[in-house]
């Protein structure tokens, strides 16, 4: 049993795991606890263990409204006048004896008006139960809805390892339906050399620079829209100066040792 506001914050790796843990971990109890959650949404569902009551929140996010009660037999759906569906077996929920008796296919018996007697008392109660199981999982995607909302990201792309050739034009249409708010760019080293090993990740979102090499430049430009990401190299087979991995000595990198890869998200 857990309960969760259903904000994922900016935080580091590991504090993010967690708060995503306990979010989860709040879904899938229903939102179970003594007291209301102290953050609600419209729909939201939350089992209230002091009364073994299922509630799901009101459209306009000012009550709960009961949907059913948990027994030691299993689950009673609830009738707005606070009476529960049934009791020893009665169909009320289902609309009259009569309408029960035809969608159950059951014998008319005036002794028995609400099926109390009748063989097939468990089938019905495992239809009332089903209608609470469908009135359940219709509910659960838009709650889910609102709750990813809150995230940061809703939509990530990810590029294959694209080659860098001198002057060239990399366009890659990244899908996400809207400006990327984060785009972010590494490379593979397909060559060793200078400290590097082949496969070694080199972050470029920090490390990319620019510098003019007699009237030719080095390093990337990155431009997008709602559409593509754009990336002009430089003129220069030199990708950039940096320092060697391993001494910390400048170094030439080349743009054919490395194959560049890019993420973005929206």
């Amino acid at each position: 049993m857990a309960q969760h506001d259903y904000n994922i914050g900016d935080q580091n790796g590991f504090d993010f795991l967690v708060d995503l843990n306990n979010a989860l971990s709040a879904i899938a109890t229903n939102n179970a606890g003594s007291s209301e959650p102290n953050t609600t949404f419209p729909h939201m569902l939350w089992f209230d263990t002091n009364n073994d009551l299922m509630k799901v929140r009101n459209e306009a996010n000012s009550a709960w409204v009961i949907v059913a009660k948990k027994d030691g037999s299993g689950w009673t759906p609830y009738q707005p006048d606070n009476r529960y569906a049934y009791r020893s077996n009665n169909l009320s929920d289902l609309g009259s004896a009569a309408t029960a008796r035809a969608n159950l296919g059951a014998a008319e018996d005036s002794s028995d008006p609400n099926f109390s007697n009748d063989p097939n008392a468990a089938a019905r109660r495992g239809l009332v139960q089903q209608k609470l199981i469908n009135l359940i999982l219709d509910t659960i995607p838009g709650l889910v809805e609102a709750e990813l909302s809150t995230f940061p990201f809703s939509k990530e792309y990810q590029s294959t390892g694209q080659t860098m050739i001198v002057g060239g034009l990399l366009t890659l249409a990244h899908g996400l339906s809207a400006d990327p708010k984060l785009i972010r760019l590494y490379a593979i080293a397909t060559a060793a050399g200078e400290g590097f090993s082949v496969g070694d990740k080199l972050d470029l979102t920090a490390t990319v620079n620019s510098s003019t090499e007699y009237s030719r430049s080095t390093g990337l430009t990155v431009t997008f829209d709602s559409t593509n990401i754009y990336i002009r190299n430089g003129s220069s087979a030199t990708l950039w100066y940096i320092p060697n991995k391993s001494t910390g000595t400048r170094q030439i990198i080349l743009r054919a040792d490395f194959d560049l890869y890019v993420e973005a998200y929206a």
